[in-house]
């Protein structure tokens, strides 16, 4: 029995996660007591600093501005004196609530006492100014600058005592980290050391093969789509190996379906751009300036090339945002009998020039479906415009729905002509994108996107789609709605 990777690797680091349990345990002791004093650090004395010094740093702006308004007596100064008042308040709440030594919750007491004091000269003033009362201003002034002196000094003093207290923590955090580390240092040496050997020893038993992929990875990357041999061992290696070659023989079909589609839409897209070219030079040169029915229909010609422009474009961007889940449905209730029969009058005409008989056999009292009526009647347009390309002249395209039960109330329609059928080994992919099937000489291709869109867009309304059909014997696309 071959053991694979995962037991390779599980059995070889086991004695590796001994060695880290050990470790693990250690270090979580000595964690929990790092953490909580790097905890108190942050939360009690980096925000004590930092709120300190903010509230130092506030009463100074807000001094220049009470400054400012006394001079200027601009109400601007005042406003924003105030604010600065709410936001000290706001540090002073914050500080009242972090744990604190004895002195500093008495310095912090008496800086309190005398910020309030420093509010109630300032508003006394600014009553005076009011009534335009003559008052001491000088001796106010001298009150203020002593307070302000006072509640600096002592500010100043709180931030040298937790400061004092904070470096003590951190001494106490560094001699922890020291022992962690060397103990840590020690321990992940002996790990990295059986680390190499044990990776040493898995390496080897699985590296040629992983090598042999690497260098049918890089011809991939060069177009050569090759399989790769069976690699026997490990087990995951093989998996990775067959998955390895599913997605060569995919890029492969990717690759041919890329280079066909590029030979087609530059086709589809060369021959409208051709037509409009010449008809532009032929009005810009005033080839039948004189013959104003001429020109009218060199209009109409590039008037239609651009509608067939602007098809194709549209298919493939539609296309793109169904496969990206982007696409906006306007689902509504009604009923898809109309949708039905509008579509198979707008393809009549091309039915009657191609002498194909168009039948529509709908059943009776057909249930409402919730849809949206634009996209399902592109559903419907694609499956009977290729009924009608596919057919030969004197042939049958029948429509018809009907309501079926198989545990849920679902409708389905069918699509049947009597064309050339779909061989056996296209089935599979004929929904997928860029996918077309040639049905003989007369046959025009498509853009290989109308039945990818329309499976997009009946998955998307909750239905399913799918073909039954024989080679020579015509073919029968079929599509469901759940009824609302």
């Amino acid at each position: 029995m071959k053991l694979t990777i995962f037991k390779r690797l599980t059995f070889g680091y086991a004695a590796i996660l001994l060695l880290v349990v050990f470790l693990g345990v250690y270090v979580t002791l000595k964690l929990n007591q790092l953490n909580g004093l790097s905890r108190e650090i942050a939360t009690v004395h980096f925000n004590r600093l930092t709120l300190t010094e903010h509230f130092m740093d506030k009463l100074f702006s807000q001094v220049s501005f009470e400054k400012k308004y006394l001079i200027s007596r601009d109400a601007d100064f005042l406003k924003k004196f105030w604010e600065i008042q709410f936001q000290i308040i706001e540090d002073i709440r914050k500080l009242e609530a972090l744990p604190d030594t004895v002195e500093n919750k008495n310095l912090f007491t008496q800086i309190q006492t005398d910020y309030g004091q420093f509010l109630l000269l300032f508003r006394t003033e600014i009553e005076a100014l009011k009534k335009n009362l003559n008052y001491p201003r000088l001796k106010f002034q001298q009150q203020k600058d002593n307070l302000v002196d006072q509640i600096n000094q002592r500010l100043r003093q709180m931030i040298h005592i937790s400061r004092l207290q904070r470096d003590k923590k951190i001494n106490a955090s560094s001699q922890i980290s020291s022992r962690v580390l060397q103990v840590t240092t020690i321990t992940a040496a002996l790990a990295i050391l059986l680390g190499l050997l044990i990776s040493f020893y898995n390496t080897r038993g699985i590296n040629r093969s992983i090598v042999r992929l690497q260098k049918m990875t890089t011809e991939i990357a060069k177009g050569k789509f090759e399989e790769i041999d069976t690699i026997t061992s490990p087990p995951e290696i093989k998996a990775l190996c067959d998955d390895f070659n599913l997605m060569c023989e995919r890029l492969r079909e990717l690759d041919e379906m890329k280079k066909d589609f590029i030979s087609h839409v530059s086709h589809t897209l060369r021959t409208p751009l051709t037509a409009m070219k010449e008809a532009s030079r032929m009005l810009m040169e005033g080839t039948y300036a004189d013959v104003p029915a001429k020109q009218n229909e060199l209009l109409a010609i590039t008037q239609q090339e651009c509608e067939r422009l602007i098809d194709s474009v549209n298919r493939i961007l539609d296309l793109s945002r169904m496969e990206a889940k982007m696409m906006d449905y306007q689902l509504k209730r009604g009923l898809l009998f109309p949708v039905i029969q509008q579509t198979v009058l707008k393809l009549a005409p091309i039915a009657q020039r191609k002498k194909i008989d168009l039948e529509l056999r709908p059943s009776r009292n057909l249930p409402a479906v919730k849809m949206d009526e634009e996209r399902i009647a592109q559903v419907m347009e694609n499956l009977i415009g290729n009924a009608l390309k596919f057919s030969a002249a004197g042939g049958t395209v029948i429509i018809a729905a009907s309501l079926k039960n198989q545990g849920q109330h679902y409708m389905e329609v069918c699509v049947a002509d009597s064309g050339c059928g779909i061989p056996r080994e296209n089935m599979g992919k004929i929904f997928d994108r860029f996918q077309r099937i040639d049905g003989g000489q007369n046959t025009p291709l498509g853009t290989g996107l109308g039945l990818s869109i329309a499976k997009h867009i009946v998955a998307d309304h909750g239905g399913k789609i799918w073909v039954r059909s024989k080679p020579g014997q015509g073919s029968s696309f079929y599509f469901t709605l759940p009824v609302a």
